[in-house]
């Protein structure tokens, strides 16, 4: 079983989020999906931003991320 990469949650990851250039950046339980399906919809950047980090695992997770990007 994969884990939903949200921060903090341990269930099943069902929906695999696909950047642009075709990397897969977090993979999600449908409620943790739902959550993001909802942010993109929002008029809060504060929501999305949210949503974004947390999906990655967390700031330490996602900024890491980035970083590996950019070498």
């Amino acid at each position: 079983m994969t884990k939903c990469t949200w921060k903090d949650c341990q269930r099943a990851a069902e929906h695999p989020q696909i950047a642009k250039d075709g990397e897969e950046w977090a993979n999600l339980c449908q409620d943790h999906h739902d959550v993001v399906e909802e942010a993109m919809g929002a008029l809060e950047p504060r929501m999305l931003l949210w949503a974004w980090v947390n999906a990655q695992g967390g700031a330490k997770a996602a900024s890491g991320r980035m970083v590996r990007g950019m070498s």
